[in-house]
């Protein structure tokens, strides 16, 4: 049977098919065209000449992750503990010392949860240690607001 190939924009054959083979240039993407074809394919379509091309090693599997499965969905597991949310800390901070800075802390405390369960243990431990710092700051907050919260309503009397 005859082939027909294009290499360089430049159309040779007819050829043999040991011929295709030894042709410089000759790889998977080349046009190749034979008796029979509705239209040109590339050589890796053909069985014929896909059989010439040289074998690409498979490649590597991929590593496997062991999944657990938690409320939540699914989370790579890693041997680290999940880092402390300091959420009750932070609520109390919020309704006894400083809103504003409370507030803060929820923020950071309710990110610590979902981060750990997308298997981003650095985002959470970091969001754990901004929410132990803005819990610590609203409770020195409180403390040093008190004495003068309570001087300010007895003034006002």
């Amino acid at each position: 049977m005859k082939y027909w190939i294009i290499i360089n924009d430049m159309q040779l054959g007819p050829m043999e098919l040991s011929e295709v083979a030894s042709t410089p240039g000759f790889g998977p993407d080349t046009p190749v065209w034979r008796e029979g074809l509705p239209d040109w394919t590339t050589a890796a379509h053909l069985p014929e000449t896909a059989a010439l091309l040289p074998q690409r090693p498979a490649p590597a599997p991929a590593p496997a992750v062991t999944y657990s499965y938690a409320p939540g969905g699914p989370s790579p597991v890693t041997d680290e503990p999940m880092p402390s949310t300091y959420l009750v800390w932070a609520i109390l901070s919020t309704i006894c010392c400083c809103i504003p800075t409370g507030i803060v802390a929820l923020i950071y405390a309710s990110k610590v949860s979902p981060l750990y369960s997308r298997g981003d243990y650095a985002g959470a431990k970091a969001a754990s240690e901004k929410a132990c710092w803005w819990v610590i700051i609203s409770f020195v907050a409180g403390l040093i607001w008190a004495p003068f919260s309570v001087l300010w309503s007895l003034l006002t009397m």
